[in-house]
């Protein structure tokens, strides 16, 4: 029978630490720490093993990046679409302010360049914002320890795959 069908479990996620703690009561009043994943991956590597002790900030495992570092080549390379869109939204306002200033257009033709531009200008915005809100996510493929302690239990050996908080990875016993 597993630690967890003796135990009552409650989880919460601290964002600040980029990692999913659930505090394990068991029959004495300590309070084991589990570990679990904001983000679905592999676990790449495993830097601890049972029993080991471990400080505040250790290196306890990675995921794998190789899916994150795909998406954001990805948006990045949509970044890049949309900041071409825009220079050629520049260039057409450009050419309609022109046309408009010699009064040979109107000006709803100017207008409208008008409008492309700032569509484009919201687009370049938005992928811009998808890669950094995406790049946030990065520190969370690095597991490290929030407490000082002793790993009591691995639960995600290296070539598990973590489905974000619902899989517990490692279990620390504050010292």
């Amino acid at each position: 029978m597993s630690h967890f069908s003796k135990t009552a479990f409650r989880s919460f996620t601290p964002w600040v630490l980029g990692i999913s703690l659930g505090l394990v009561s068991s029959a004495g009043w300590a309070q084991n720490v589990v570990i679990g994943s904001l983000v679905s991956s592999q676990v790449n590597k495993l830097y601890v093993s049972e029993g080991q002790q471990v400080k505040v900030g250790q290196k306890l495992l990675d995921l794998d990046a190789s899916r994150y570092h795909a998406k954001l080549k990805s948006l990045q390379a949509q970044v890049g679409m949309a900041r071409a869109k825009l220079a050629d939204a520049q260039i057409e306002l450009d050419q309609a302010q022109d046309l408009f200033d010699r009064t040979v257009s109107t000006r709803r033709a100017l207008d409208a360049a008008k409008l492309a531009y700032d569509l484009a200008k919201s687009e370049v915005d938005y992928a811009e914002s998808q890669v950094a809100m995406h790049q946030s996510w990065s520190k969370y493929l690095y597991i490290k320890s929030p407490i000082n302690g002793k790993i009591s239990k691995i639960h995600a050996p290296v070539g598990t795959t973590v489905f974000k908080e619902n899989t517990p990875m490692i279990e620390l016993a504050p010292n």
